[in-house]
């Protein structure tokens, strides 16, 4: 399975696949139909994939240029599904906030600020964790609290895996698809969009994982590697996010 859509092998001309150049960051966008579906592998929806330089953590005003594009195109995805900012939201970190290369979701969704005593709170945040260290699914969670709660829409943050090194913490994806927790790794767990939780359903993640099988053949199936710097770059990155979604929502 793979994460990243641009990355799925497929010729995506049929998707209104389309890349442009937005200062030092690229930006593709792509629109999946029922069709398109079936043949890319990937659900029904709006996808955007944001690329930056390498080394963007060093580069003066990067951050700001980068939160102007994210919340732009994720303003986009929330008038579309005609999601306002009176609506009940909530946010969800997918992955194992213990294991760095896979705490991208917990650290946006630590960053995302909650008024639990006021009743104006519109904001509701977890953080899951893995089946393997619970016994429940992401799934099966979010689905009881969607309708405990009346939660008019689900935000999903994860780290990805990718197929290009380069790739690694420099890109971030977000769609209005919805993701399948542990997909990139073959750990399936149940997909989590609006066909499953019955309201629309964000994903953005950022690949913070390589199979080590794509740089030599001869390695373990399971060997996964990240870079050593990924600390920085789930830091800055998931900053970036949540202060993107705090300035639309």
């Amino acid at each position: 399975m793979i994460d990243l859509i641009d990355e799925c092998g497929e010729d995506l001309a049929s998707c209104g696949y389309e890349t442009i150049k937005l200062g030092k960051i690229s930006c593709s966008k792509l629109v999946v139909d029922k069709f398109n579906a079936k043949k890319i592998g990937f659900n029904e929806g709006h996808y955007f994939v944001l690329k930056a330089p390498i080394d963007f953590v060093n580069l003066e005003n990067f951050g700001a240029q980068l939160f102007a594009e994210l919340s732009c195109r994720l303003k986009f995805l929330l008038k579309k599904n005609k999601i306002t900012k009176k609506d009940k939201i909530l946010f969800v970190g997918i992955g194992n906030p213990e294991i760095m290369a896979d705490s991208f979701g917990a650290a946006v969704v630590n960053k995302i600020e909650i008024l639990p005593f006021k009743k104006s709170n519109r904001f509701i945040k977890i953080i899951p964790n893995t089946f393997s260290n619970t016994g429940i699914n992401a799934y099966d969670m979010i689905r009881l609290l969607v309708e405990a709660f009346d939660i008019s829409a689900v935000f999903l943050f994860d780290a990805l895996a990718t197929t290009e090194i380069s790739r690694l913490g420099t890109t971030i994806q977000f769609n209005d698809a919805g993701l399948t927790p542990g997909s990139a790794m073959n750990n399936f767990g149940l997909p989590i969009n609006r066909e499953t939780i019955n309201v629309p359903c964000f994903a953005v993640g950022v690949p913070l994982m390589i199979s080590a099988k794509q740089l030599v053949k001869e390695s373990p199936k399971d060997l996964v590697l990240t870079e050593k710097d990924v600390k920085d770059k789930v830091e800055f990155l998931s900053g970036v996010v949540a202060d993107a979604l705090m300035e639309i929502l």
